[in-house]
């Protein structure tokens, strides 16, 4: 038998009783680690579970989310908020269940030196054009931002890029300012300035998440194992949170990514406790009211055709709660 961690060994007495499928079809983005790899490394999903977790690497949302519908997968790991606000929009009957990961710092627009931009002068952002991906969580965040500095968004001419695209764009001068994550945002900060900190965009609500979904009847079917699915994963994000250096390896393994590009993609990632999660900043009120200001604000650019009367229905915390419930474990 592979050897197990003190972490994996709590969680099989707590649920060796529990019965258990035969497997749990797991799907999750390429490059993009997230502490849920430890464990696939280690084992201690299967050990949990009583079953075999088989994991499934995806390239885009709808994909993922198509394996959902068919059940090709039966957890999304990570989806984010957009995707997961257009299938709910168009009626699939999904629910998220839990953060997957908080990046404020991992998303940003920044602008051009020439254009002095400053805390103390931010009426330079009138008229400038900006480079983003139109229709993105990006998108909306930029909108909140100019309505925070009192200018008008409709006084700004967008242009629809990929982050590395709007990066390259800023860097040539072609645009006066860009916004973007991943890769991109390493260039962005090197040579932009930023328009608001990771902190002042906290001060006014602007938010960057993934979230855990499920098909609705895969959690009626099998509340039990979506619950143990997250108190893994949560034991997992904390033992991270607490020593990450730790884990870098062994999340890299199964993602054939260098340890090095991990801790650097893995940079600024937050993982907010199962209690902070269940409360009102999250899945408690603000995650079904963040949706709702998205799909508003997305059919009135023009890039969604209706919205729903609101999201509710989108969003269930009740494997959250039960995996809360479940009994402490030391995951170190």
């Amino acid at each position: 038998m592979k050897h197990l961690s003190t972490f994996t060994l709590g969680l099989i007495s707590i649920f060796s009783a529990a019965q258990a499928q035969d497997s749990l079809q797991i799907g999750y983005f390429d490059e993009w680690p997230l502490p849920a790899h430890y464990g696939q490394t280690s084992g201690a999903y299967d050990d949990v579970l009583g079953a075999k977790a088989e994991w499934t690497a995806f390239n885009s949302s709808t994909a993922m989310f198509a394996a959902l519908e068919t059940g090709d997968i039966q957890i999304a790991l990570s989806q984010g908020l957009v995707p997961f606000l257009l299938i709910a929009t168009a009626g699939h009957d999904f629910k998220a269940v839990d953060i997957a990961v908080s990046y404020p710092s991992n998303e940003n627009c920044f602008a051009h030196p020439d254009l002095r931009f400053s805390a103390t002068n931010t009426a330079a952002l009138n008229g400038a054009t900006v480079a983003l991906a139109i229709g993105t969580t990006t998108h909306f965040n930029l909108n909140q931002t100019l309505t925070n500095f009192g200018i008008d968004p409709a006084s700004i001419e967008m242009i629809n890029m990929t982050p590395v695209q709007s990066a390259a764009a800023l860097t040539q001068g072609k645009v006066d300012i860009a916004c973007g994550w991943g890769p991109a945002l390493t260039t962005l900060q090197d040579f932009g300035t930023v328009l608001l900190s990771s902190d002042q965009k906290a001060a006014i609500g602007i938010k960057n998440y993934d979230t855990i979904v499920i098909r609705s009847s895969f959690g009626a079917d099998n509340p039990e194992v979506v619950a143990k699915f997250l108190k893994v994963t949560n034991e997992l994000n904390a033992a991270y949170t607490a020593n990450a250096a730790r884990m870098v390896a062994s999340i890299a393994a199964p993602l054939d990514m260098f340890e090095g590009t991990v801790a650097a993609s893995m940079q600024g990632f937050e993982f907010p406790s199962i209690t902070a999660k269940l409360g009102n900043d999250w899945l408690g009120g603000d995650v079904q009211s963040h949706l709702k200001q998205l799909a508003d604000f997305f059919v009135g650019q023009g890039t969604m055709d209706k919205a729903l009367d609101n999201y509710v229905g989108s969003v269930d915390a009740s494997f959250l709660q039960t995996a809360a419930n479940l009994p402490l474990i030391d995951a170190e």
